[in-house]
């Protein structure tokens, strides 16, 4: 069975592959030249290299951030990534001048098919997450009831409430 990053890293080829097929089968006869097609192409490997980088990224702090942090991250990668688009629809439009208008159209649907893929993806991730934290505190409240009832030390009830506190913190 897949892991959730590698199931959505098999999402993003199987993505990019139907792009890439709709590009070259529709891009002749939505423009009259062959630049805006090849613009659209660099766009998507841009795309596809950004959201593999977002994937690795978020897959690894993933363990080590809390809700608020991981919230951070995916603004902080959506502002790249128009950032990134931007400057590519500017080099574009000044440097081929080759139907703009068009392109940039089919440049923001584009850009809008990876938004919702990310968008998936990291909601998807937080939700592992949030699962995974409510777990832990639940181990930890049982441990704690236990010792409560117990004979335990004070030491292993200041242990358990840092760790509780330590969680809550995450979630």
């Amino acid at each position: 069975m897949l892991s959730y990053k590698n199931k959505y890293i098999l999402y993003l080829v199987l993505l990019n592959g139907l792009l890439i097929t709709l590009l070259v089968g529709w891009g002749n006869t939505i423009f009259n030249d062959v630049r805006p097609v090849l613009g659209l192409g660099i766009a998507m490997a841009i795309f596809c290299l950004y959201e593999l980088f977002v994937i690795q990224f978020t897959d690894s702090k993933s363990k080590t951030v809390t809700s608020r942090q991981s919230v951070n991250l995916f603004l902080g990668f959506k502002t790249g990534k128009i950032v990134l688009s931007l400057i590519f629809i500017a080099v574009y439009v000044f440097t081929i001048k080759v139907e703009p208008k068009r392109f940039v159209s089919a440049f923001l649907v584009l850009y809008f098919i990876y938004l919702v893929f990310d968008t998936l993806y990291l909601t998807g991730r937080e939700k592992i997450n949030k699962k995974k934290r409510d777990y832990k505190l639940e181990e930890i409240e049982k441990v704690s009831n236990y010792y409560k009832d117990g004979e335990a030390k004070e030491y292993h009830l200041k242990e358990i409430e840092k760790l509780s506190n330590y969680y809550k913190d995450k979630a």
